[in-house]
């Protein structure tokens, strides 16, 4: 298979802060990865990070809860709760931005048609945010204002507050309120497009595809940027196919991965290919450098132009995205969890650490991490902390796993308690830095590998 083939690290760097991307590089030149404020109503602030496509869907995901705006109990009534809700992406979820003018928008509800209101145009805080049919008020119009990180704060053109989760809750049902702009986390949004407009998701549904089985070269950020495509057999175009990112390890290649190495297709794209059984788009992207040291987000933002151009041409369904990858393969997407918690379902790690950053890094998304106990190259430690991240986020009860003991040839799966719609689940192995461990032995083989099956276990529950 050969996925490692690395000079073992002597003494493994200790990671307990974020790497910035000037210490990866440092780590990376060591060769320690190698291998496999108020708002009046005057004029709307500038929003750089939402520039809204006014013909697509958007599900609005709070910074501090996890959890999307939500029409309470399918109301299509005037005056309908607005609330908070576990993320499902259901029509009640989504919402379209009608332009007002002068950078406002207008909030209109999938589900009933009805807009985003605060009754009888109020500037008290705490005022209750409701449905109501569109009169194009003020009270019915709201500017997009930048918080960190992609997330906005909206921000009420007739009153000059932000709608916000009250009181902070992380509770289903909790209300939707306004009140002045503090910018905290339960006043901030992330904009998750889920269908329509210059939106990618779904887009490609219906189309005569163009994208085949091969390799492909994008501009992104001002680089050329490659990646391999795997397209089904019997590729439907009226399908809903999930899509899986698959990032090489330090060294490797987007050919490595695509084609399984020399373990073969039973382990290409980590054997998703084999796994997935053409149910699957699959993606292999080249990093920079063989790596993805993701310098100023810029591998982050490549994996944004793949989805862009493969989703404006197949039939995707956006719910179903998933990034994995080996080592530094397994920090992008990690950094990708962080980053883009809204736009992937779940993200596999293979034995990584926080190598490529994390942009963001408090929102949920469902985590599988797999790490063997005697790696000498990114010690078992800078996993679990990886691990431990997204139990916090995922509101999993805490716990220490239990971890195979060395020497016994074997490996030990645990399935945390989380918030539904958001699983943890760690594997841990006796075995090195390698993402395809075979039990009673320390080789590695994509062929015979367990960790494939439980990957692919993991993504297909969604």
């Amino acid at each position: 298979m050969n996925t490692s083939g690395e000079a073992p690290a002597s003494s493994p760097p200790r990671r307990r802060r974020p790497v910035t991307t000037a210490v990866a590089a440092v780590v990376l030149a060591t060769g320690a990865i190698t291998g496999a404020g108020a708002v009046t109503g005057v004029g709307a602030p500038p929003a750089s990070a939402a520039t809204v496509d006014t013909n697509a869907w958007y599900v609005l995901v709070n910074r501090g809860s996890g959890k999307a705006l939500d029409v309470y109990n399918l109301s299509t009534a005037d005056g309908g709760r607005i609330t908070q809700w576990t993320r499902n992406d259901g029509n009640n979820q989504q919402w379209q931005f009608v332009d007002s003018g002068g950078g406002y928008y207008r909030l209109k509800s999938r589900h009933s048609g009805k807009v985003l209101d605060v009754p009888g145009s109020s500037t008290a805080d705490g005022t209750a945010i409701q449905q109501w049919a569109d009169h194009g008020g003020t009270n019915q119009q709201f500017g997009l204002a930048d918080s960190d990180g992609g997330y906005v704060r909206l921000i009420a053109r007739h009153s000059g507050k932000a709608v916000e989760v009250q009181g902070a809750s992380t509770a289903d049902n909790a209300n939707v309120v306004q009140y002045a702009d503090h910018g905290g986390t339960n006043q901030q949004w992330q904009l998750a497009k889920v269908s329509g407009g210059g939106d990618p998701g779904g887009s490609g549904c219906g189309k005569a595809p163009t994208l085949r089985s091969g390799t492909y070269t994008i501009q992104s950020g001002g680089k050329s940027r490659s990646f391999v495509l795997r397209v089904p057999d019997g590729y439907d175009n009226n399908r809903p196919y999930r899509l899986i990112f698959a990032f090489h390890w330090r060294g490797g290649t987007m050919n490595d991965v695509s084609s399984g190495g020399s373990s073969g297709t039973a382990w290409s794209y980590y054997g998703m290919q084999e796994q997935s059984n053409n149910s699957a788009i699959l993606v292999a992207p080249q990093g920079l450098g063989n790596g993805w040291a993701n310098s100023g987000g810029e591998d982050v933002t490549f994996t944004d132009d793949m989805i862009k151009r493969i989703e404006a041409d197949l039939c995707v369904d956006p719910k179903l995205r998933f990034a994995m990858g080996f080592s530094y393969g397994g920090g992008m997407s990690y950094a990708l969890a962080c980053a883009r918690a809204t736009v992937f379902r779940a993200v596999v790690v293979y034995s990584g650490a926080q190598l490529s950053g994390c942009s963001g890094g408090s929102q949920p998304i469902a985590y599988f991490g797999l790490h063997g106990i005697t790696d000498n190259v990114l010690n078992i430690s800078m996993g679990r902390s990886l691990r431990d991240r997204f139990v916090a986020n995922n509101g999993c009860t805490p716990q220490n796993p239990r971890e195979p003991a060395q020497g016994s040839l074997s490996h030990v799966v645990t399935t945390y308690s989380c918030r539904a719609g958001y699983p943890v689940q760690w594997a841990a192995y006796d075995n090195g830095h390698t993402p395809g461990p075979v039990d009673g032995t320390y080789t590695e083989n994509g062929a015979r590998t367990w960790t494939k099956a439980e990957a692919w276990r993991f993504i297909s529950q969604f």
